[in-house]
C-alpha cells in the first residue's frame, strides 16, 4: 500500500494549543506511523529513530528494545509529528524538526536536544512552515534544516551559540534533503523544484545550482571520503555530482522506482537506497560507487522505505519502513538480516499494525477489522476483516477480540445508495485520487476536491445508511462528513494516521474507522464525538479506551497505553503508563456505557464521575515513581 511523503504545507489553519493536560498515547514497543529517519550512533551500539508517531525512539542493538524515548510537546492532529531528524556525529546533540511548536502561534521549530541527557536545550525558530529536512555537519558546529515554507528556504545554523547564521533562499518549493560536505565547508540542499545546490558553509554563499533530474528530488547522500554528492528522485534516477564544483558526473543507476532515501557506506564504495511512493515493489539497492553496478536488491520490506542508515563500520544496513513500522537490520554484504546473538532481534518493531478494513455485523452485535493487505486491492477493500469483537449491551460488556472465519455478514463501506453512486478519479497537485464525485443516475451533482489542508486524497469513503451523508477518510487522520451537495458538515477528529477504512452500522448510529495509527475508532455518527479507540496487539494483547482516560483490557493491555503530560514547548514531556495507575482507570463498564450512550459524558454522569480529575491522578501516579 502506498505512503506519500507529504507534510502539510500550510500553517493557516493550525489550532493554537491546548492546554497542558494529560493527552493518552500507544505504546506498542515501536513506531505505529511513518518512520523518516534512522541513525547509528557512533559507537554503533544503538540506533535512533524518528516517526510521525511524534516519537524518537533510542533502540538497544543487542537486545532488539527500545531503551528510551524522547518526547517533545504534542497535542491534536499534526501537532508533535517528527518529520526530520539527526544526531550529531560527536553523539552530544540530536535535532529534530516536523510539526513542533515554537509558540502558541507558530510551528516552526527545530527541537535540540542534549541527547545523552534528553533534555531540550534550546529551540530554533526560523522557518515559515514545518521542517522537513535536518542535517549536521561532520564537525558538528553545524546545522543545516531545509522546509516546505513559502520561500522553499534552508537555514544555516550555529550549534555552539544556538542561533541562526544564514538564510539559504533560491529553491521555488519544498526542500526535502540536506547534506554536508567531509569537510563541512559545503551544504548541499534538494528541492521538490527538481534542483539541487550547493552553498559555502559557513558564509551561506550560493556556489552551484544542480540541474538534470526531472522531478522532484526527495534524497541526498555525500560520500564521507571524497565529498561526491548522490541525489535521488521521483524520475527514478540516482544522479553523482562533484562535491566542490556541482558538476555532474553521471547517472549512477535507474532503479525503477523512485527514490525515497540515500546512505553512503563510511568508505564510499557503497550507496544504499530506499523507495518511496510506490504501489511496490518495494526494494532497497546497494550500489557499487562509482560504476554503478547492483550489488544486493533487499526484499524485506511490503511497503516504502523512506529511511536508511549504514553502521560506522560499514557492516550493517538498516531500513525502516513497512506496515508493521519496522526496522530491519540486514549485512550490507548479503542482505541476510543480522544473526541473532544473546538477544539480538534482527527487526526493531513494536506488537502494532496497520488497520486495513473496518465493518458492522448486519444485526449491529459484533465489530470487525483486519490487519492485512491483499493483492488487487481497492479503495474501500484493501483487505479482508480478520478479528471482530462484540458490542456492548445492558447486560454484556465490550467483548474479548476473538478470530473472524468469515466477513459475508458484515456492512463494509458502501459506495452506492439506490440511484446515487460515489467515484474517485485523479486531480489536484500531488497526482493522487483527490476528487470524490457525487454522482445520480450516472450525472456528476457534486465534487469534494482535497489539498494539502484537508488530506490529499479520498482513501475511503461511504454513505451513510439514509443516504444524506457522505464520510470520507484521507491522509494525516482526516476523516470528514459532507451533505450530497458537497458541502462539510464536519470532522471526526482523533486518529493520527492515513483512515484505510469506515463503515457504518445499520441502525445509523455508530461510524467505525480503520487507520494507519494501528486503532480502530467508534464515533457518535451525528454528534462527531469519540467514543472508543480499540488496539489490538499481534502478541494477542488488547486495550480499548475511551476519551476519558477509562479503559478494558486484556491481562496485559494496560502496559500499552500511557498519558504524555507536556511540560511547554521548550521541555521534554512526561509520560506515566497506564499499568502504573494502580488499575484505578481500568473500568469496562464506563467503556460499554460510553459505547451504548453514544457519550462519554452520559457514562460518566451514570456511574457519578461527572467531575472526574484525571490529571489529579496522574499527578499522584508521577510522584510515586
Amino acid at each position: 500500500m502506498p505512503k506519500i511523503l507529504f507534510i502539510l504545507l500550510t500553517l493557516c489553519t493550525l489550532p493554537t494549543l491546548a492546554a497542558e493536560k494529560p493527552i493518552l498515547q500507544i505504546d506498542p514497543g515501536g513506531h505505529k506511523a511513518k518512520i523518516n529517519d534512522i541513525v547509528f550512533t557512533p559507537d554503533g551500539q544503538s540506533l535512533v529513530s524518528a516517526s510521525e508517531d511524534k516519537l524518537i525512539r533510542v533502540w538497544n542493538l543487542k537486545t532488539g528494545r527500545t531503551e528510551r524515548t524522547l518526547r517533545g510537546q504534542i497535542g491534536e492532529g499534526s501537532e508533535g509529528k517528527i518529520y526530520a531528524m539527526a544526531l550529531s556525529p560527536d553523539g552530544r546533540w540530536l535535532a529534530a524538526g516536523g510539526w513542533l511548536p515554537s509558540d502558541r502561534t507558530k510551528y516552526d521549530a527545530i527541537q535540540l536536544y542534549d541527547f545523552h541527557t534528553g533534555k531540550i536545550v534550546a529551540l530554533l525558530s526560523g522557518h515559515t512552515n514545518v521542517v522537513s529536512a535536518l542535517a549536521f555537519s561532520p564537525d558538528s558546529r553545524y546545522l543545516v534544516s531545509g522546509s516546505g515554507d513559502f520561500k522553499a528556504k534552508a537555514i544555516l545554523w550555529d550549534i555552539k551559540r544556538k542561533r541562526r547564521l544564514h538564510t539559504l533562499a533560491g529553491h521555488t518549493e519544498a526542500i526535502y534533503a540536506v547534506a554536508f560536505t567531509p569537510d563541512s565547508k559545503r551544504v548541499v540542499t534538494g528541492s521538490f523544484d527538481h534542483s539541487l545546490r550547493l552553498w559555502q558553509v559557513p558564509n551561506g554563499k550560493h556556489l552551484a545550482t544542480l540541474k538534470g533530474h526531472t522531478d522532484k528530488v526527495q534524497a541526498v547522500a555525500i560520500s564521507p571520503q571524497d565529498g561526491t554528492i548522490a541525489s535521488g528522485s521521483w524520475d527514478h534516477t540516482i544522479r553523482l555530482w562533484n562535491g566542490r564544483t556541482g558538476r555532474f558526473i553521471k547517472t549512477l543507476a535507474n532503479q525503477g522506482t523512485q527514490v525515497g532515501s540515500l546512505s553512503f557506506s563510511p568508505d564510499g564504495r557503497y550507496l544504499l537506497s530506499g523507495v518511496a511512493m510506490q504501489r511496490g515493489p518495494f526494494y532497497c539497492h546497494v550500489y557499487s560507487v562509482p560504476t554503478g553496478k547492483e550489488l544486493l536488491t533487499y526484499k524485506g520490506h511490503d511497503n516504502n522505505v523512506i529511511a536508511t542508515a549504514i553502521s560506522p563500520d560499514g557492516r550493517w544496513a538498516a531500513t525502516g519502513g513497512g506496515n508493521d513500522r519496522g526496522i530491519q537490520i540486514w549485512t550490507l554484504r548479503d542482505g541476510k538480516l543480522k544473526p541473532k546473538v544473546s538477544e539480538a532481534k534482527q527487526r526493531l518493531v513494536g506488537v502494532g499494525a496497520s488497520t486495513w478494513a473496518v465493518g458492522f455485523s448486519k444485526d449491529g452485535k459484533n465489530l470487525a477489522w483486519g490487519k492485512s493487505t491483499k493483492s488487487g486491492w481497492q479503495v474501500n477493500d484493501y483487505g479482508p476483516l480478520e478479528y471482530h469483537i462484540t458490542l456492548p449491551t445492558p447486560t454484556r460488556p465490550l467483548g474479548t477480540p476473538k478470530p473472524l472465519n468469515q466477513d459475508n455478514n458484515y456492512l463494509r463501506a458502501q459506495d452506492q445508495w439506490r440511484s446515487w453512486t460515489l467515484r474517485t478519479q485523479q486531480g489536484g497537485n500531488y497526482g493522487l485520487q483527490a476528487i470524490l464525485q457525487i454522482r445520480h443516475n450516472n450525472r456528476t451533482q457534486a465534487s469534494i476536491e482535497r489539498g494539502s489542508t484537508d488530506g490529499y486524497d479520498h482513501r475511503s469513503y461511504t454513505f451513510t445508511p439514509n443516504g444524506q451523508t457522505i464520510i470520507s477518510g484521507g491522509m494525516n487522520g482526516v476523516l470528514t462528513a459532507y451533505n450530497r451537495a458537497g458541502t462539510k458538515l464536519g470532522d471526526y477528529i482523533g486518529h493520527t494516521g492515513d483512515v484505510w477504512a469506515v463503515a457504518v452500522s445499520a441502525d445509523g448510529r455508530l461510524l467505525a474507522s480503520a487507520s494507519d495509527d494501528q486503532t480502530v475508532r467508534l464515533w457518535n455518527l451525528q454528534s462527531f464525538e469519540p467514543l472508543l479507540t480499540h488496539f489490538h496487539g499481534n502478541d494477542g494483547e488488547w486495550v480499548a479506551w475511551t476519551p476519558s482516560g477509562h479503559y478494558t483490557a486484556s491481562p496485559n493491555g494496560d502496559n500499552l497505553i500511557g498519558w504524555q503530560i507536556n511540560r511547554g514547548v521548550d521541555k521534554a514531556a512526561d509520560y506515566v503508563s497506564a499499568a502504573k495507575m494502580g488499575k484505578q482507570l481500568e473500568r469496562p463498564d464506563i467503556v460499554a456505557n460510553t459505547v451504548r450512550l453514544l457519550s462519554v459524558k452520559q457514562a460518566l454522569a451514570q456511574v457519578g464521575l461527572s467531575d472526574f480529575n484525571l490529571e489529579q491522578l496522574i499527578d499522584e501516579a508521577l510522584k510515586n515513581h
